[in-house]
């Protein structure tokens, strides 16, 4: 089974579709600790699930969104970056049986019978045994980011709806500090002004060089994933971005050079009157040139809700600032 999102309507169905066939196939009941075939997603969210599908809401904390009007959303340099979307989460004989009533209760409230009809046979087949009260183990349960429901795009790896494992043999697939990590990246904002001029992006002559000045105070920008398991244990990644270098092109061929990049280190801000690379315009602009600024972020994280930027490297980050120069031909003086 697909674990692709459906759109709204089409979940509705296909779960309705999927437990009538699961159903007709027969049932192998849970009480002998087999594997129970996942359900699709449904259109509803929240933390705790509605309809057939568990959900989980991951609370973000962000801090340092520096400065500009629109921040970016981080760009991975590998491009490869794949927020988590569904992970399983282990539960108690208690809570699964809390959460399969409610699969059965929503179901009737939503008129599905066909549904209804099956969490009703599933609850009676795993309360003969008291859905393993007392007895090692856990049950685990599908679970799906509540924010990736409305993405089309998202494909779960798993399949299997809940089980029941014993302790020797957890499931892969749990949610881990490291998955958090991966979610907290995705949400990183970063900022999209903080480079200035000399002179100014409207004032610039040619065989003038253009200085760029980069303030880096307050630009350290991170974002906390934090996630309360049904046990009770908060599990948190912090991922933290600091700049790292900064590239300028002038936009344009009539320039000597075209491009400079500047190393930041630990310098507290950036002016490149005294390094050894500065744009300089060779030809006046016929209306204005797209100057722009690509700044390349460490960044990194840490299985807590601390930022700190001595954590694990994840892949650089980037963001881009553009601004259009106007540039003219110096004017003598005539004296």
């Amino acid at each position: 089974m697909s674990g692709r999102l459906k759109n709204r309507v089409g979940r509705r169905l296909f779960v309705a579709v999927a437990c009538l066939s699961f159903l007709t196939a027969g049932i192998t009941s849970a009480v002998a600790g087999d594997d129970v075939d996942a359900n699709p997603p449904s259109s509803d969210s929240g933390a705790g699930g509605h309809g057939s599908t568990y959900t989980a809401h991951v609370n973000y904390s962000y801090r340092g969104t520096g400065d500009g009007d629109n921040p970016q959303t981080v760009k991975s340099s590998n491009g490869n970056f794949t927020p988590p979307v569904c992970w399983y989460t282990s539960m108690t004989p208690k809570q699964m049986k809390d959460e399969i009533l409610r699969r059965y209760n929503q179901a009737g409230k939503d008129n599905a019978g066909t549904v209804y009809n099956f969490y009703n046979d599933q609850n009676n087949q795993m309360d003969e045994d008291h859905y393993h009260e007392g007895k090692d183990g856990s049950w685990w349960v599908l679970t799906w980011d509540e924010t990736q429901l409305d993405n089309f795009n998202a494909t779960c790896p798993y399949d299997q709806g809940y089980f029941w494992r014993p302790p020797a043999d957890p499931p892969a697939g749990q949610i881990t500090p490291e998955m958090l990590a991966d979610a907290a990246y995705g949400h990183l904002k970063l900022p999209t002004k903080g480079v200035d001029l000399s002179p100014a992006p409207e004032n610039q002559k040619v065989n003038l060089p253009t200085y760029v000045k980069f303030q880096r105070a307050n630009a350290q920008v991170s974002v906390t994933a934090q996630l309360t398991e049904p046990n009770g244990q908060v599990i948190a990644a912090t991922v933290t971005a600091v700049p790292n270098s900064l590239t300028v092109d002038a936009g344009t061929q009539y320039a000597a050079p075209q491009k400079c990049e500047y190393g930041l280190g630990n310098a507290p801000s950036l002016d490149s009157a005294n390094a050894g690379c500065n744009i300089t315009y060779t030809r006046a602009s016929a209306g204005t040139y797209p100057f722009t600024a690509d700044m390349t972020w460490n960044v990194t994280w840490n299985p807590s809700t601390v930022p700190t930027t001595n954590g694990t490297p994840l892949a650089p980050g980037l963001s881009e600032f553009q601004q259009d120069v106007t540039v003219e031909e110096i004017q003598a003086v005539n004296r």
